[in-house]
């Protein structure tokens, strides 16, 4: 629950939310993002009365600073002047409206400028960016929540980035790569301004037929939308807090009851001496207050001390750590005793007021006949609480599956024994670096221990998300690529067939026009039988295009939750590091350590300003599912959570009509009776209920998971045995709890249970 908390106050900072909206992108093939092309921005502020400011916020690689003698890289976010108009982030240093006005200003967050300038103000200082370029910082932000949407290191102007010639290039109705803010009047009508936006684009689009519409979204959406498992966490969290709070407190009301009927005579004996009914309802709500409130500071000390750390080390690269402090969070303190409280009165009021109105002379007999109507609601919790363990259980074993499938499924490529090194390091001199890299490449490729080398701008798992449409006038029809940059050893590296046509050649394909290969996904998307005569090229391009010289087997550069995309490789020269981010060996099985050695030393020559660092290609793969990892580890430990729960209070249970019926058990052990017939007849019942509660299990949590898995492109099938096995595991703990519970009544000495009373 207080990660919950916490995300949806993440943003609280940022002024008129609520009038902040960012532009969605759909497409006519069914795909969309949360770019739009450059120039609309502008067109829509000159066009449209209800906008109060608009900013683009996008980055454009990492940028080095340096202040005397210390350097270290931030993500920069660029954006217009109006970006403290659209969301109205307080400056600890600095004015807003001026903040961004200046080309080469800069804005610091609290925590770098901390890390720079320790506590002073540093508004007028000047830095060093790039090796080139001397900025001045305008603006401090105030700490920005580490929950929050915005994850900047340093904010610059856009009109720094003017004169960059890639970026001007970029800056045209084409291409969509920056994300675009609006703050809109509390007024605005906002379908129509939709329907404005939709025609600027269709007046304006280069090739407006790939849109199929444009929409305003809110901006407290934005982190939901960009990674959709966020939804399914948080509702997941919720759920789950739901669950084991209404499991608790049917465990409570079950025992509660059941120990009121061993307490009938102290009740009556309270109300002949003067006892109200209100002295024996606040006694019992005394009594379950001091349980619950041990409970709580039981469960705040767990928290703190073991799932917190748990909770951050998995989603904490992904949605900010989580860090609980008394002042900041004390809603959470004040709702978790409000929560303690609700469920004291509830399991302290509810048994007492049926039995603390029976007549004296029945309670004081201790023979509550008119309670037996109770066992119908008895029965009902015992149905609920196995019905929850069960679906967790269910969930875990589905969810289980899905991760064993998406970690072993066959991706279309070999990740065994590939070492994949990070070569982006920042190299401070380029030329040397090379130099030095090209010995190191020649050396791993004399190596006989190795039998594959590449390098690449992207491998799977992890390639950037550019895209370029395409357009065959034969066909007419255009087509959305991914787009990377490869050397002629990568489909080699990583064994991914070649369907049609050759791989690169380092000799071929260097020349002036540059040659690229298709995936079989994109070759089908454009509706082609051959690559044979065709050609890469834009909508309305006079040019030749780009010469397709091979069509590669699909394979999964990105998980299992995504199609796979129709994608084309570029080829760049296996020695141009300046293009690469990784080095791919293959190596013989048995000698990584070697060559990894190998590549370290090379490296340690090399004067960069990040440290080389290599893994397993099997690791990055499989890293791809550290958030659903997560999601499975949270269910494993609530599924046994939850039996735990259920069987505590069961074994509770069965120890109470134990009790009640000791004299009918030392008469059926002197009629004959053994140990396992008394064991059968204090269990059957139960084991029973626990059976009605799979039952009503198996088709919600069926219904659940069909639903979450189809949120994969590539998933399992529910099968009949994942619900058996579910079933066989609660029927396990369920029979062994109450065994070893009904063993000890059965095997009670008959004298002493026909003396009980």
């Amino acid at each position: 629950m207080f990660s919950t908390y916490a995300y949806y106050i993440a943003d609280d900072n940022i002024v008129e939310q609520e009038q902040i909206y960012y532009v969605k992108t759909h497409l006519n093939d069914g795909n969309d993002y949360n770019e739009a092309v450059y120039p609309l921005l502008d067109k829509i502020i000159s066009t449209s009365p209800e906008v109060e400011a608009g900013t683009h916020l996008h980055g454009w690689g990492n940028i080095w600073l340096e202040v005397g003698d210390t350097e270290f890289q931030k993500e920069p976010n660029y954006a217009e002047p109006d970006f403290f108009e659209v969301f109205g982030l307080p400056l600890k240093h600095g004015n807003q409206s001026t903040a961004l006005t200046e080309k080469y200003s800069i804005v610091l967050t609290d925590k770098v400028s901390q890390q720079i300038y320790g506590a002073t103000n540093p508004v007028g200082k000047t830095l060093l960016a790039a090796d080139t370029l001397n900025l001045t910082v305008t603006g401090v932000l105030e700490p920005i929540s580490p929950y929050s949407s915005f994850r900047m290191g340093v904010l610059l102007p856009n009109t720094l980035l003017k004169d960059n010639p890639i970026f001007k290039r970029q800056t045209n109705w084409g291409n969509s790569f920056s994300p675009l803010f609006l703050k809109l009047r509390p007024d605005a009508d906002i379908p129509q301004l939709e329907s404005r936006i939709n025609q600027l684009v269709q007046d304006n689009y280069s090739d407006p037929t790939v849109i199929s519409r444009m929409e305003l979204m809110p901006h407290k959406e934005l982190r939901i939308d960009n990674i959709p498992v966020v939804g399914i966490i948080i509702g997941g969290n919720m759920a789950t807090s739901f669950f084991v709070l209404l499991l608790v407190l049917v465990n409570l009301l079950n025992l509660n009851t059941s120990t009121m009927f061993r307490r009938t005579k102290d009740i009556a004996v309270r109300k002949i001496l003067g006892g109200s009914k209100k002295g024996v309802i606040t006694q019992f709500c005394l009594e379950n207050g001091i349980l619950v409130l041990l409970s709580i500071l039981i469960s705040g000390g767990l928290f703190l001390g073991v799932l917190l750390p748990q909770l951050n080390g998995v989603f904490g690269a992904d949605f900010g750590t989580i860090n609980f402090s008394f002042t900041d969070d004390y809603p959470v303190v004040l709702g978790a005793v409000a929560l303690g409280l609700a469920v004291t009165l509830v399991v302290g009021i509810s048994p007492t007021l049926r039995f603390v109105s029976l007549p004296v002379s029945q309670g004081i007999k201790g023979k509550i006949d008119s309670a037996k109507g109770n066992f119908f609601f008895k029965n009902t919790f015992i149905i609920l609480q196995f019905s929850i363990a069960i679906l967790f259980i269910c969930v875990a074993i589905i969810l289980n599956s899905q991760i064993g499938f998406m970690k072993k499924a066959d991706l279309g490529f070999e990740r065994e024994n590939i070492i994949v090194g990070n070569i982006d390091l920042d190299y401070k001199n380029i030329d040397a670096a090379s130099s030095n890299f090209n010995v190191l490449l020649d050396d791993l490729e004399a190596n006989p221990y190795v039998t594959n080398v590449s390098t690449s701008q992207a491998i799977p798992s992890d390639y950037y998300f550019n895209y370029t449409s395409f357009y065959d006038a034969n066909t007419d029809t255009d087509v959305r690529i991914r787009r990377s940059y490869t050397d002629d050893g990568y489909l080699e590296t990583l064994k991914i067939p070649i369907v049609e046509g050759r791989d690169f050649d380092s000799v071929r394909d260097n020349g002036a026009e540059r040659a690229v290969i298709i995936n079989r996904s994109a070759m089908e998307a454009f509706g082609w039988l051959s690559i044979e005569g065709k050609r890469l090229k834009w909508k309305n391009d006079d040019s030749n295009g780009h010469r397709i010289v091979g069509v590669m087997e699909d394979f999964h550069y990105q998980d299992l939750q995504n199609v796979v995309e129709p994608l084309v490789h570029y080829y760049n020269d296996e020695k141009d590091l300046a293009a690469h981010r990784y080095l791919s060996v293959r190596v013989v099985e048995g000698h990584e350590k070697a060559v990894q050695d190998i590549m370290a030393a090379a490296f340690a020559k090399i004067d960069s300003r990040k440290t080389f660092a290599q893994s397993f290609l099997t690791e990055k793969v499989s890293g791809q599912y550290r958030l659903i990892e997560g999601m499975l580890k949270t269910v494993n430990i609530v599924a046994l959570l939850t039996i735990f729960i259920s069987c505590l209070g069961m074994f509770g249970l069965i120890s109470f009509m134990a009790k009640r019926r000791i004299k009918e058990i030392g008469i059926r052990k002197v009629l004959g009776a053994g140990v396992l017939k008394i064991v059968v007849l204090l269990s059957k019942d139960y084991i029973l209920l626990v059976g009605i509660g799979a039952l009503i299990a198996f088709p919600i949590a069926w219904y659940m998971m069909n639903a979450w898995l189809g949120s994969f492109a590539y998933s399992i099938s529910i099968q009949w045995w994942m619900f058996a096995l579910a079933g066989l595991i609660a029927f396990v703990i369920t029979s062994v709890t109450l065994g070893i519970q009904a063993v000890k009544s059965a095997t009670v000495n008959p004298v002493q249970s026909l003396r009980s009373e």
